[in-house]
C-alpha cells in the first residue's frame, strides 16, 4: 500500500497544483499549503514503506508487458533521500518564494518531478523504468524553466542531452526485449548473462551510457553547470543534491543487477584494460577537471554546479572497485553529497534573497549581518572539502582506501588531488561572501527568516551527526551490498571496524573538539580586543576609504586563471561540442531551403516521391 502511495501522492500533488496554477496566479498561498502538506506525507510514507522492501505490485497494461513497481533496499534508501530533500525544499520556499507570477507551474513540476524520480526507483522492469525516466526528464527541463528568460534559454541545454540519453536507452530496451522476449529485470539478466562479447558491449554501451549522461560524467557534463546555475536557487539545491544521482542509481542497477559484477572483468582488452578500468578513469577525471575548473568561477551557483559533477566522480568510483569498503564509500556519498550540497545551495540562497546577487566579486564581509547563513556554508564546506567531522570525510575515507587496497594508486592520487582542488575553491566560496569587507550597500543586511533558515539548520545536524557516527547510514548501506550480493562493510557506530581499517570517529572528533577549546583557551587569554571600523585601518602606509576594497576578493585565484584560462575556459571537449552545434546549424539552414512555402514546389516534391517510389515497388515486385 505504502509503495503505491509514494506515486500516487505525488501524481494528486501535481494535478492539484497544475489545476491551482491554471485557475489563477494569486493561488501561491494555497499552492504553497498544498505543496507542504503533499511532500510531508510523501516523507512519511518512505520511511513507512521500509516495511514492503521486496514486496512487488504488478499490474497488465498491454500484451507482453506486465507493469512492476517493487522496493528494494536500494531503491528504498534513495527514496528516502528524495523525500527529505524534497521536503526540506518545499519549506525553505515557503520564505524563498514571493512571487506566483514568475513560478505560476513551481510546485507542480516539482511534484511531477518527484513521481517521476520515485517511479524510476521503483520500476521493476526495463519498459517501466524508461517511460518513468522520460516523465522525470520532461518534469526536471520544465521545473528548470520556472522563473527567468536565461533560466528558460539555458534549461535547452539539459533538453538536447536529456533527449540524446533517452534515445539510447530507448534503443537499449528494444534490443534486451527482443533478446529476451521480456522486460522483466530477473529476465533479462538470465539472457544477458549468455551473451558473446560483441552482444554484451553494445548491450552495456546502450544501458550505461545514459545513466553516465545524466550522472553528468566528464565528458558528458557540459549541459549541467548552465542549466542548475541559472534556476530558482532552491531548486538549484533540489537538482544538484539528488536529481542528477538518479543517475548513479542506474548505473548500480544494471552493473550489479542486470550484468553482474563480473562483467567489468569479463569485458577487457589485454590484461590491464577493461570495462572497470575505463569507468575508473572516467571517474578519475569527473573528479579533477570540473573540481578545479570551479576555481575559475566568479558566481557561487557556478562554483557549486561544477563541484556537484566533481563529486560523483568519487561516487562513480567507489561503486566501480566493486569491493566491499568501496561501494560503501560510494553509496554513503550519494547520502553525504545531498546533505551538504543541499546545505551549502541553501546558505547560498539565503544570501542571495537578502542581497539579490551570488557574484563572489560583489560579496563580502557578511559574517556578521548573516551569521546563520555563515555557519551552514561552513558546515557544509567542511563535509564538501572531506574534513573531520563532517559525514563527507568518512565517505571519502572508505573511497580512498578501498583504492589503496585495491592496487590502483594513480586513482588514489587523483582523489587527493581533487580534493586539494574542493579545498582551495570552498576557501574562495566562503571568504568571498563572509569574510573582509563588507560593502556599504549591505550594511542593513539582516537573516533571512525561520522558514529558510530551519532547513539549514536541519541539514546543518545531518551532516555533523552522520559524520560523528557514520554507523547510522551505514547500516542501510550495509543491507544493500547485501541485497546486490557484496560482502556487507564491517561497521561500527562511529566508523568501520578495526579488521577492515582503523576509523573511529569519535576519537578524531574529539581530538578535533579538544583542539577548538584549546585554541578558544588561548584566544580569550590574550589581551582585550578593541572593535574598530572596518574603515579604521590601513595597508601599505595607506589608510583605507570605503573605495578601496583591501581584501583578496575580486577575480580571486586571478594568476590561476591567467595560467590556465584556455584549457578551462575553452576546453577540446567545449570546443567538439561547438563544431558539433556549428555542423548542425549548417545542416538545418541548408534544410530550410526545401521549405520554399510555394504551394508548386511542394506539389513537385509530392510528384517526385509518386515516381520513386513507383520505380522501387516496381523493382521489389
Amino acid at each position: 500500500m505504502n509503495t503505491s502511495l509514494l506515486l500516487i501522492i505525488p501524481l494528486a500533488g501535481f494535478a492539484v497544483s497544475a489545476l491551482l496554477a491554471t485557475v489563477s496566479r494569486r493561488t501561491m498561498g494555497i499552492g504553497k499549503a498544498v505543496a507542504i502538506a503533499g511532500f510531508t506525507v510523501v516523507a512519511i510514507v518512505a520511511m513507512a514503506a521500509r516495511q514492503e522492501i521486496n514486496f512487488t505490485v504488478t499490474g497488465s497494461a498491454i500484451p507482453g508487458w506486465t507493469i512492476q513497481f517493487g522496493l528494494t533496499n536500494l531503491s528504498w534508501y534513495f527514496v528516502l533521500m528524495i523525500a527529505a530533500i524534497t521536503w526540506l525544499t518545499t519549506f525553505f520556499s515557503l520564505g524563498a518564494l514571493r512571487d506566483g507570477k514568475t513560478y505560476p507551474m513551481f510546485y507542480a513540476w516539482l511534484f511531477a518531478k518527484t513521481f517521476g524520480m520515485i517511479g524510476v526507483l521503483l520500476a521493476r522492469d526495463l519498459l517501466t523504468f524508461f517511460i518513468l525516466w522520460e516523465i522525470m526528464s520532461w518534469a526536471t527541463y520544465f521545473l528548470m524553466q520556472q522563473g527567468t528568460d536565461t533560466a528558460r534559454r539555458a534549461s535547452t541545454s539539459y533538453l538536447v542531452y536529456a533527449i540524446a540519453a533517452s534515445m539510447i536507452l530507448f534503443a537499449g530496451v528494444i534490443f534486451l526485449y527482443r533478446a529476451s522476449g521480456s522486460y522483466d529485470f530477473t529476465r533479462v539478466a538470465a539472457t544477458v548473462a549468455g551473451f558473446e562479447t560483441g552482444t554484451l558491449i553494445t548491450t552495456v554501451v546502450l544501458l550505461l551510457v545514459p545513466m553516465l549522461i545524466e550522472s553528468a560524467v566528464y565528458p558528458a557534463h557540459w549541459w549541467l553547470p548552465p542549466a542548475y546555475a541559472n534556476t530558482e536557487t532552491g531548486i538549484t539545491a533540489y537538482l544538484a543534491g539528488i536529481s542528477t544521482r538518479i543517475g548513479v542509481y542506474g548505473v548500480v542497477i544494471f552493473l550489479f543487477t542486470v550484468f553482474g559484477p563480473g562483467t567489468m572483468a569479463k569485458l577487457s582488452v589485454g590484461y590491464h584494460l577493461n570495462l572497470q578500468v575505463i569507468i575508473m578513469a572516467l571517474a578519475a577525471f569527473t573528479m579533477v577537471v570540473p573540481t578545479f575548473t570551479a576555481l575559475f568561477q566568479h558566481d557561487a551557483k557556478q562554483l557549486m554546479t561544477w563541484h556537484s559533477i566533481g563529486q560523483g566522480g568519487y561516487m562513480l568510483m567507489g561503486i566501480a572497485t566493486a569491493s566491499s569498503l568501496g561501494v560503501a564509500g560510494g553509496l554513503f556519498h550519494v547520502f553525504n553529497h545531498m546533505a551538504y550540497v543541499s546545505l551549502i545551495v541553501f546558505s547560498i540562497a539565503a544570501v542571495e534573497y537578502r542581497t539579490g546577487t551570488t557574484n563572489l566579486n560583489s560579496l563580502g564581509g557578511l559574517i556578521k549581518k548573516q551569521p546563520v547563513a555563515f555557519l551552514g556554508l561552513l558546515f557544509g564546506i567542511i563535509g564538501l572539502a572531506g574534513i573531520p567531522p563532517m559525514n563527507g570525510f568518512v565517505s571519502k575515507w572508505l573511497v580512498y582506501r578501498s583504492l589503496i587496497l585495491g592496487g590502483y594508486p594513480f586513482l588514489a592520487l587523483a582523489a587527493f588531488i581533487a580534493t586539494l582542488g574542493t579545498i582551495l575553491s570552498v576557501y574562495k566560496l566562503i571568504h568571498n561572501m563572509f569574510l573582509g569587507q563588507l560593502p556599504e550597500r549591505y550594511n542593513e543586511v539582516k537573516e533571512v527568516g525561520f522558514l529558510m533558515q530551519l532547513p539549514i539548520w536541519i541539514l546543518m545536524a545531518t551532516v555533523l551527526v552522520t559524520g560523528i557516527f557514520p554507523g547510522l547510514i551505514l547500516g542501510w548501506v550495509a543491507q544493500i551490498q547485501i541485497s546486490l550480493g557484496l560482502e556487507p562493510i564491517a561497521y561500527t557506530l562511529t566508523g568501520v571496524s578495526p579488521t577492515v581499517g582503523q576509523l573511529n570517529m569519535g576519537v578524531i572528533t574529539s581530538v578535533f573538539a579538544a583542539t577548538f577549546v584549546l585554541a578558544a583557551l588561548i584566544f580569550f587569554a590574550g589581551g582585550r580586543r578593541r572593535h574598530v571600523s572596518q574603515y579604521n585601518n590601513y595597508a601599505a602606509g595607506h589608510f583605507v576609504t570605503k573605495e578601496v576594497k583591501y581584501n583578496f576578493n575580486y577575480n580571486f585565484y586571478s594568476a590561476f586563471d591567467h595560467i590556465f584560462e584556455h584549457r578551462f575556459h575553452n576546453p577540446p571537449v567545449k570546443r567538439g561540442e561547438g563544431a558539433l552545434v556549428a555542423l548542425l546549424e549548417r545542416a538545418s539552414e541548408f534544410a530550410r531551403r526545401i521549405y520554399t512555402g510555394r504551394l508548386n514546389t511542394y506539389l513537385a516534391y509530392s510528384l517526385a516521391a509518386v515516381v520513386l517510389a513507383v520505380v522501387i515497388l516496381k523493382e521489389v515486385l
